[in-house]
């Protein structure tokens, strides 16, 4: 008895790419390295 779907299917989930996410994505990201960066490389005291 079987019960569920095939095993040999594969389910995949798409979605349609957002014009402009990957520029705000690497100018955030580059922001926060920069923003450790200056973290890291502050005296202690």
């Amino acid at each position: 008895m079987k019960t569920g779907k095939d095993k040999s299917e594969l389910m995949e989930l798409k979605h349609d790419a957002v014009p402009g996410y990957r520029g705000i994505f690497s100018v955030v990201f580059t922001l926060s390295l920069l923003y450790m960066a200056f973290i890291l490389f502050q005296p202690c005291f």
